[in-house]
C-alpha cells in the first residue's frame, strides 16, 4: 500500500497537469494546469455552469480526468485507495444530506473513519470537540442532525470535514447556506487552517465577501480557465464582464475590489 502522503519541503498539495474531462460529443474542463501553494487560500468563481464544481472534483478526485494527471504532494491521485485520499484531502459537496436521526457529534466523528487503527486515532475525541466548537455546535452535540435547521447542518458537516485534518480542504458553496455569524466562523475558520499550512479552496456565489479572505482567485468560463491571480489583478470589470456575460462594475474601497452589477447598491453578494 502506498503511504499516505505527507508535506515535503515546498512540494504542492496538488498540482493539475494538463488536465481535461470529456467525451467526443462534449467537454466539461478544457485543458488545465494548475499549482496550488502550502498554507494558500484559492477562491474559483464563475457563472452557473461555467466548469467550478467540475474543476473542484477534479481537484478531490472524486472525477478522474480524461486526460492529464492530478498530483497530491507528488502522487499521482489515480493510484491512491479511498483511505489514503480520505487522508489527505477532505471534500464539502453541494448536496450533502443525512437521512437518519444521528446525532451531531456522530456525525463529526465520520470525518476520523480514515484514521482509525493509526496513532492518530488517540486524538479523536480531542479533535471532534474542537471541530465542534469551531462552528458554535457545543451546545447542539448531542443534538439529532434530522431535528436541525439548514444552515445549522451545513455547519454540522463543515466541523466534519475540519475534524479530518488533511493538508487540503475543498468547500463548495459552503457558505449558501449559513448566515451573517456562521460566514464569519467559516472565514475565521479557513484563516486559522491556513496559517497551520492547510491549503484550502474555495467555489463560492459571493465574490465580494471571499475576496478579503483570498490568495488567489481563479475565474473560470465554459470549462476553462478564464483568469488566475491575486483578487487585485482578477477582479476587474473586463475580465468579470467576459466571465459572467454581463456588465460589470468594479470599484475600490479601502484597498480591494468591490463588485456589483450596474446600479446596484449597497455592494452585495455576485451571484456565479
Amino acid at each position: 500500500m502506498n503511504p499516505t502522503p505527507q508535506p515535503v519541503g515546498d512540494v504542492s498539495p496538488l498540482e493539475l497537469r494538463g488536465v481535461s474531462l470529456g467525451s467526443r460529443v462534449s467537454t466539461r474542463l478544457h485543458r488545465t494546469d494548475l499549482t496550488l501553494a502550502p498554507g494558500s487560500v484559492t477562491s474559483i468563481i464563475g457563472a452557473n455552469g461555467s466548469g467550478k464544481s467540475t474543476l473542484l472534483r477534479l481537484m478531490s478526485a472524486d472525477l478522474q480526468p480524461t486526460d492529464g494527471r492530478v498530483l497530491m504532494h507528488g502522487a499521482d491521485a489515480s493510484g491512491l485507495s479511498a483511505t489514503l485520499l480520505a487522508r489527505h484531502r477532505s471534500m464539502l459537496a453541494q448536496e450533502t444530506s443525512v437521512a437518519f436521526p444521528f446525532l451531531v457529534h456522530e456525525v463529526v466523528g465520520w470525518g476520523r473513519f480514515a484514521w482509525r487503527r493509526t496513532p492518530a486515532a488517540a486524538d479523536d475525541a480531542r479533535i471532534i470537540d474542537d471541530a465542534i466548537e469551531s462552528q458554535g455546535l457545543t451546545s447542539l452535540r448531542d443534538r439529532r442532525v434530522t431535528e436541525l435547521s439548514g444552515g445549522e447542518r451545513t455547519r454540522v458537516h463543515l466541523a466534519r470535514v475540519i475534524a479530518q485534518r488533511t493538508p487540503l480542504l475543498l468547500l463548495d458553496e459552503a457558505d449558501a447556506d449559513l448566515d451573517l455569524v456562521g460566514r464569519r466562523q467559516l472565514d475565521d475558520t479557513v484563516a486559522a487552517l491556513a496559517l497551520e499550512g492547510t491549503t484550502v479552496v474555495v467555489v463560492s456565489h459571493d465574490i465580494n465577501r471571499v475576496a478579503p479572505h483570498t490568495d488567489r482567485v481563479i475565474v473560470m468560463s465554459r470549462g476553462e480557465v478564464h483568469a488566475d491571480g491575486q483578487p487585485v489583478q482578477v477582479l476587474t470589470e473586463e475580465i468579470l464582464s467576459k466571465a459572467f456575460g454581463t456588465a460589470v462594475e468594479v470599484s475600490d474601497e479601502a484597498g480591494r475590489p468591490i463588485v456589483r452589477l450596474p446600479g446596484a447598491q449597497p455592494p452585495g453578494p455576485m451571484c456565479g
